[in-house]
């Protein structure tokens, strides 16, 4: 059960990243993502995460994915990364939980939690 869930979250990572909109971010420097929701973390470098959000709270490898879960009082943000065209991991998959928290709001949430 847990592989099928995985093989839909990889899935869902490829699609992802297909359906980035014009002004995502595409490995630049992001000082901060505070003012974006989740989909425009597509994109963004392990280096980009780590000095807006600091470090994963779990971080896993899974054959070619790299899964970084991030958690604050009021939500948690989940992450798929994959090796972009340059060779770095890059964020495929991006959402927040839960819903009723607007992800605006979430990812500043993580942004306050990592500067405190």
């Amino acid at each position: 059960m847990r592989r099928r869930v995985f093989i839909g979250l990889l899935s869902a990572a490829a699609l992802a990243g297909c359906a980035a909109r014009p002004g995502t971010m595409a490995g630049g420097s992001a000082a901060s993502f505070a003012s974006a929701a989740p989909v425009s973390l597509v994109g963004a470098t392990p280096g980009d995460l780590r000095a807006s959000l600091g470090m994963p709270s779990l971080l896993r490898v899974d054959g070619p994915a790299q899964v970084w879960l991030y958690h604050s009082p009021i939500c948690r943000l989940d992450l798929v990364l994959y090796r972009g065209t340059v060779g770095l991991p890059v964020v495929r998959l991006a959402r927040t939980m839960p819903h009723g928290v607007p992800d605006a709001t979430c990812v500043a949430s993580l942004e306050q939690q990592r500067a405190s």
